[in-house]
């Protein structure tokens, strides 16, 4: 079999199963697993999937930018942020990362209930501007336009005074070996710190985000305390993570 042909049977197989495995490829196809090891590095340089240990999962195939994020999927968003709220209680500390799944829980936070919101997010703490109940504590720092929200060192000293009750984090895949990733390093260094300073973590991953890596590791499935996902993807993944703390809902 020649090179395109391997590797468009590769791309063919990981989109069906959003993972493949290079001891099964090497007997499906009679090749090497050097060589499919050189074809996954290659198709990883041209962004079509991305290599892990073992063989490679689905690149995520959404938006980067967080306005073109926005406008898709905003009901599916909100029944998965509704999910979320009953975690929450009165007098909570909580670190809300940047995301549009986070966005949607802001917005269905009950009026009334006293909080402690620490966000690097603009979006976030826009939406809580008009909510004089919720003390909003901005993370300053260097504006990255793709997420809206800020980096750098004072986000990082913003962070060291604080151990939230909850962090409410953004992230852009999750996988059960691969752990939770993202597509920029300084970001995900941010998202690391904020794991560390929080007591409880929530992941929010719509079908989109599962079975799927980038480049730079936020954590581990261990890091999570509750996965919040789509209804038909709960028993499956509740199954891969089984050897975790991690609750799916």
């Amino acid at each position: 079999m020649q090179k395109k042909d391997r590797q468009d049977f590769i791309l063919s197989k990981i989109k069906e199963n959003g993972r493949i495995y290079i001891t099964e490829l090497s007997n499906e196809l009679n090749v090497s697993d050097d060589t499919l090891r050189r074809d996954l590095s290659d198709m990883d340089s041209l962004g079509l999937l991305t290599k892990v240990h073992g063989g490679a999962i689905d690149r995520i195939d959404l938006p980067l930018d967080f306005q073109s994020r926005k406008e898709r999927d905003i009901e599916q968003k909100k029944t998965l942020a509704q999910k979320v709220i009953p975690l929450l209680k009165e007098n909570n500390i909580i670190i809300i990362d940047g995301g549009t799944s986070n966005l949607e829980v802001v917005r269905l936070l009950p009026h009334g209930i006293r909080l402690t919101i620490y966000t690097n997010s603009f979006p976030v703490a826009a939406e809580l501007m008009e909510r004089p109940e919720i003390e909003v504590i901005f993370l300053g720092g260097t504006l990255f336009r793709a997420s809206q929200v800020t980096l750098g060192m004072p986000v990082f000293q913003g962070l060291q005074a604080v151990i939230a009750d909850w962090l409410i984090l953004g992230v852009c895949t999750v996988d059960p070996k691969a752990g939770l990733t993202g597509p920029d390093r300084e970001e995900a260094l941010i998202k690391r710190l904020m794991i560390e300073r929080a007591d409880k973590v929530i992941v929010i991953a719509d079908n989109h985000k599962i079975y799927k890596a980038e480049n730079y590791v936020i954590g581990t499935p261990g890091d999570i305390d509750y996965l919040v996902v789509e209804d038909d993807s709960v028993e499956k993944l509740s199954e891969s993570l089984n050897k975790y703390k991690c609750k799916v809902i």
